[in-house]
C-alpha cells in the first residue's frame, strides 16, 4: 500500500474561462487541504473583468456526536460572486485559511475567458 506524505504543499494556477462547473482544485482522497491564498489577476489591459470563487462540498456529511447537524451532498457556496477586478490589477480571494475536507473543490470562474487567472497555495495533510 502506498503512504500519502503526511504534509505536502503545492501551487496550483489555473487560467479562468465561463464555465460556472470549472472546478480548480480537489482535496484528494485521504487528505484534508488548507488553502493557504488564493489569488487572481485580471491580465487585461484595458477592461475589467468579475470573478466567482466558491468552495463546493460533494459528498453528505453526518451529523457528529457533538451535536452538530448532517450537511446536503453538492452544496456550492460563494466566497466571492462577481467581484469586479480592476484591468491589470489583483485581487485576495480569502482572508484567512481555507479547509478543505476530503473530496471537496474549489470552483472559480470569470465573466469572460483568459484573462482571468487564478493561483492557489495549498497545504495538503494526510489523515491519520
Amino acid at each position: 500500500m502506498a503512504l500519502i506524505p503526511l504534509n505536502t504543499f503545492k501551487t496550483k494556477t489555473k487560467v479562468l474561462d465561463t464555465n460556472t462547473t470549472a472546478t480548480a482544485y480537489v482535496a484528494p482522497i485521504g487528505v484534508t487541504s488548507i488553502v493557504l491564498m488564493a489569488q487572481v489577476s485580471n491580465t487585461d489591459p484595458a477592461n475589467p473583468h468579475s470573478v466567482t470563487f466558491s468552495h463546493h462540498r460533494r459528498f453528505r456529511v453526518l451529523p457528529d456526536a457533538q451535536g452538530n447537524n448532517a450537511q446536503d451532498p453538492n452544496i456550492t457556496t460563494e466566497l466571492v460572486k462577481n467581484f469586479e477586478i480592476p484591468p491589470n490589477d489583483s485581487a485576495a480571494l480569502i482572508t484567512g485559511k481555507m479547509i478543505l475536507e476530503s473530496q471537496d473543490s474549489i470552483r472559480a470562474y470569470a465573466s469572460t475567458t483568459g484573462t482571468m487567472k487564478l493561483v492557489l497555495s495549498i497545504l495538503e495533510t494526510a489523515n491519520t
